[in-house]
């Protein structure tokens, strides 16, 4: 990253984009998870590509819940089974598990501590990730708690993420119980340009390192999807490493040296 004058890397290959930015697509899905709260719904959920910025969202959105002294507990469902999420929910809700316990022992535990918390007025946040990805015991188990009575649990709205194409995952029942559904779409063209520029400058860039077009080039073949924008910016640092300025044929040909490396993987 010397070569640019970067303190750090500006982009992460990772899940999510490393700095939260808030595009339209962002904006109008925090706006309704807010809603959803506070008009008490109990269950809302969040569809969107693989890698558009679910989970970053829910992270995002968790601080926003914390900073209004709700209870928020946020879990990764990706393969958990019935006994990690009675044990999962418990900790997070401060219920005191044992070890020792057993499913049915750690969910008393939890609800009993939703009931604390109806009977304390208390906003309770569940926050649950890739839920198309949990076991099938694990999805009759969540279906089961989001039908609790109120009188029961108190002031409770959980969130679920999952992508657009996996929702066949879900039962029926699950998604007849959704309240509010959330379509986070992928970034406009001038979120994914405002997302770049505030990326390098927050890894200390002084000067711009793409140009206008190359910009443009970025958004039009990663589709806006964050994880892509920030994987075709990150390569195309290196690849242009001895330009003054990346142009669009240096983006262009990094895309087509991802797309044949991700050819040859499949």
């Amino acid at each position: 990253m010397h070569t640019w004058g970067l303190e750090s890397s500006p982009f992460s290959v990772g899940s999510c984009e490393p700095v939260f930015f808030a595009g339209l697509p962002q904006q109008e899905a925090l706006a309704r998870l807010r809603f959803l709260v506070h008009n008490s719904r109990r269950l809302g959920l969040v569809l969107g590509q693989s890698g558009g910025g679910k989970s970053l969202l829910l992270e995002l959105f968790g601080q926003e819940c914390l900073n209004e002294n709700w209870s928020v507990v946020r879990l990764n469902l990706l393969g958990m089974s019935v006994r990690d999420l009675h044990w999962q929910l418990a900790v997070g809700l401060r219920a005191a598990p044992r070890t020792s316990d057993e499913p049915l022992r750690l969910a008393r535990r939890w609800q009993e501590q939703l009931q604390q918390h109806q009977l304390q007025d208390e906003r309770t946040v569940l926050l649950l990730d890739d839920v198309d990805q949990a076991g099938a015991d694990a999805l009759t188990q969540l279906t089961r708690l989001i039908q609790i009575p109120p009188a029961q649990v108190g002031n409770l709205t959980i969130v679920l993420t999952a992508n657009t194409t996996e929702t066949h995952r879900l039962s029926k029942r699950l998604v007849d119980l959704v309240d509010l559904r959330i379509e986070l779409e992928p970034w406009e063209e001038a979120d994914t340009v405002g997302y770049l520029q505030e990326a390098l400058v927050a890894a200390g860039a002084e000067q711009p390192i793409f140009d206008e077009r190359a910009l443009a080039e970025i958004h039009r073949l990663s589709g806006g999807v964050p994880r892509q924008v920030n994987r075709l910016a990150d390569f195309a640092l290196v690849a242009g490493a001895d330009l003054k300025l990346i142009d669009q044929s240096t983006i262009v040909d990094v895309h087509a040296s991802l797309t044949d490396r991700a050819g040859c993987l499949s």
